[in-house]
């Protein structure tokens, strides 16, 4: 069985290929990651506390994977780009889903918690395809506009659409996650 071709015939997609398309959003990912999780521990660096500093530098990092998505996706197959969009809107979404389950599920209240663990499961998901999704779509988008020749509407548009993903998933975890968790203490 030979590797898996791009649209019409084309090349072969190789394994080292697919890997670089997936694995260079991830790694910026990853970073935007570990800045926020650092900076979540000390509270402040330099002159910045936690909240500016997710504003000034890991949502600016973050705003860049969909972009270094669409630069390394912009000279494949639309059925290679595909692929990769679903590997790494995929990938990121099931992280996302992990991690908002993880900080959620589990509830310290004195007098009992409305949702078992379990309940949380179904819209940390949402939220998880939310936040994937949108990384695939910007990435995508970005891909487009730079195999049409413009490089420079392929940033500003791919920027613009993250940070509006961003919102959108913040609207659905709005949504989805905020509500009473403890029960009423008895009168």
């Amino acid at each position: 069985m030979g590797a898996p071709t791009g649209a019409a015939g084309g090349s072969p997609i190789g394994r080292a290929n697919l890997a670089s398309m997936v694995g260079a959003p991830l790694v910026i990912l990853a970073v935007a990651y570990a800045l926020w999780w650092i900076s979540d521990r000390l509270l402040y660096i330099g002159p910045l506390d936690r909240a500016a500093f997710g504003w000034a530098v890991v949502i600016p990092v973050w705003v860049a994977a969909p972009i270094v998505a669409g630069f390394a996706w912009r000279t494949a197959s639309p059925t290679e780009r595909a692929m990769a969009a679903v590997l790494v809107g995929s990938i990121v979404a099931a992280a996302a889903t992990s991690l908002i389950w993880r900080a959620i599920a589990y509830t310290d209240c004195d007098t009992g918690a409305l949702r078992s663990s379990i309940d949380w499961a179904g819209p940390s998901l949402i939220v998880g395809i939310a936040i994937g999704g949108g990384v695939a779509v910007s990435g995508t988008l970005v891909a487009q506009l730079a195999r049409a020749g413009r490089p420079w509407l392929a940033v500003i548009a791919g920027a613009v659409t993250e940070v509006a993903m961003i919102f959108l998933a913040i609207l659905v975890a709005a949504d989805a996650l905020f509500g009473p968790v403890c029960r009423r203490p008895p009168i």
